[in-house]
């Protein structure tokens, strides 16, 4: 289909391990980036002015802050990238036992605390999520 990425099992199963750990980096880094200004990046007076630059490298303060900002939105997309990947196949998964194991490893929750509260051992657990894998490939 024109404009699915194709993924193996082992990167999906690697998606759906960090998806709680990408969300919280990816909330954390979109506030961050909308705090970052170029306030204290300006040009230098006085003697810092006439003082020699490094040589091979651009000394402008703006440019450098544009790079690092750049950069900074390069992994932010990534990461949005990689938790569209899981969030477009998780309506793949029907059934409510899958439904709730999904759901509590997308919290990031442990296989026998899930196994605990879902009143099963963390070995039943480990098969529904490779029932859940199996589901979305």
């Amino acid at each position: 289909m024109a404009g699915q990425i194709s993924i193996n099992r082992f990167q999906l199963d690697k998606a759906l391990k960090k998806y709680h750990e990408n969300m919280c980096k990816y909330v954390r880094m979109r506030d961050e980036l909308g705090s970052l200004s170029a306030v204290a990046s300006t040009t230098q007076y006085g003697i810092e002015a006439t003082m020699p630059k490094a040589v091979g490298g651009n000394s402008d303060p703006v440019f450098a802050h544009i790079q690092i900002k750049a950069s900074r939105v390069a992994r932010l997309n990534k990461t949005k990238e990689e938790l569209l990947l899981v969030q477009n196949l998780i309506g793949k998964v029907t059934g409510d036992i899958e439904l709730e194991v999904l759901y509590w490893l997308l919290e990031g929750m442990p296989f026998r605390w899930i196994g605990t509260k879902l009143n099963m051992s963390h070995t039943s657990v480990q098969r529904v999520r490779e029932r859940i894998l199996d589901i979305m490939m």
